[in-house]
């Protein structure tokens, strides 16, 4: 089994689990969302160091099944309560855990839902933070500190739940394939964008500004393809940003709404360098070793506490005096982006 180090000063006291009298399976719930399911890879790989011969499933939302599918080292459930065909009940899919023989669970979302769905389910222990009303619901609850980075929290509830002597996690990590959408090209260097579009409210980069920082980066490099992404709902955000630069000398593909999920992952995977503001592409660009410009305004969680813990990046973090939420991200210049894009290119 690898050896960890983590930091377990000032943790809540909790009952330990012996891994070694454990013979039923390891659930990990995954979050809903992609870069939170992202952060939560370091778990797996710990789970997968403490319980080698123990059958290792992980609930995703089915939006999330083709990532972590390709991992053929772990089984992953599809929880059809979110299919948007055919949703299944509460009762249904606790039903289907059950005949899992699952003996643990990890719950890496701090919903009443979860940890009801857990107990229900009949899981022998079942790990997670006391929020939201769940402690009756769980058999392991800890204390949650807000302050600490969601990595650490994820991986916290395996570290004190095992009594492991840990200082260190591991990174996060996906698997990967060469995009059929990326020309490699052998002079060319592929940048990613991703500003968002109006569905991210306050941490959309504006297309002004966006279109500005375009322009800068290609006046400072030679040969750069850009290219777009986004889910289909960013589609028009993106026509409008292409239609305030207007410049046909600069390349740029626009692959917003094009792609499936896994098929961007793939596409971050192969570019040179990301232009993104904090959302889930940027955990993807971490966990591929891309480097990435952040572009970081007011997010929903504080900064500090979901920054990747990777050293090839470049954060831009708004820190001016506006008033107004919506232009908090402003005061971050398209020079910003340009001069940190030179730096890591």
């Amino acid at each position: 089994m690898a050896i960890y180090i983590f930091n377990l000063i000032n943790m809540q006291k909790s009952p330990t689990i012996n891994n070694n009298k454990v013979t039923g399976n390891i659930l990990v719930v995954l979050p809903k969302f992609i870069g939170d399911a992202i952060n939560c890879t370091p778990v797996i790989k710990m789970l997968k160091d403490l319980y080698p011969h123990n059958k290792l499933l992980l609930l995703a939302r089915p939006n999330l099944v083709d990532i972590f599918q390709r991992d053929t080292s772990i089984t992953v459930i599809e929880d059809e309560r979110f299919n948007k065909t055919q949703p299944i009940s509460l009762f249904s899919q606790a039903k289907k855990i059950k005949n899992e023989n699952v003996e643990i669970a990890i719950i890496l979302r701090n919903s009443l839902s979860e940890a009801l769905l857990c107990f229900l389910a009949k899981v022998k222990y079942r790990i997670g933070y006391a929020q939201n009303g769940r402690s009756p619901f769980l058999s392991h609850k800890l204390k949650l500190n807000k302050n600490h980075h969601y990595l650490y929290r994820y991986c916290r509830l395996i570290a004190q739940t095992h009594e492991l002597t840990l200082k260190e996690m591991p990174h996060t990590s996906l698997h990967f394939q060469n995009s059929l959408f990326i020309e490699k090209a052998s002079n060319s260097i592929n940048v990613g964008l991703y500003f968002g579009g109006k569905n991210k409210k306050n941490r959309h980069y504006p297309n002004d500004l966006a279109a500005a920082a375009i322009e800068k980066i290609a006046a400072n490099t030679t040969n750069i393809h850009f290219i777009l992404i986004g889910d289909p709902s960013e589609k028009k955000d993106s026509e409008l940003l292409i239609e305030e630069l207007n410049n046909p000398k600069i390349k740029i593909s626009n692959l917003v709404g094009e792609t499936s999920i896994v098929e961007m992952l793939d596409v971050i995977g192969s570019l040179n360098l990301l232009v993104t503001i904090d959302s889930g592409p940027m955990h993807i660009a971490a966990a591929a070793g891309i480097p990435f410009v952040a572009i970081v305004g007011l997010g929903t969680s504080p900064w500090s506490t979901v920054a990747p813990k990777q050293k090839n990046y470049i954060p831009l973090v708004a820190n001016g005096y506006q008033l107004d939420e919506k232009d908090i991200i402003r005061d971050i210049t398209p020079d910003d982006i340009s001069s940190a894009v030179s730096k890591l290119i």
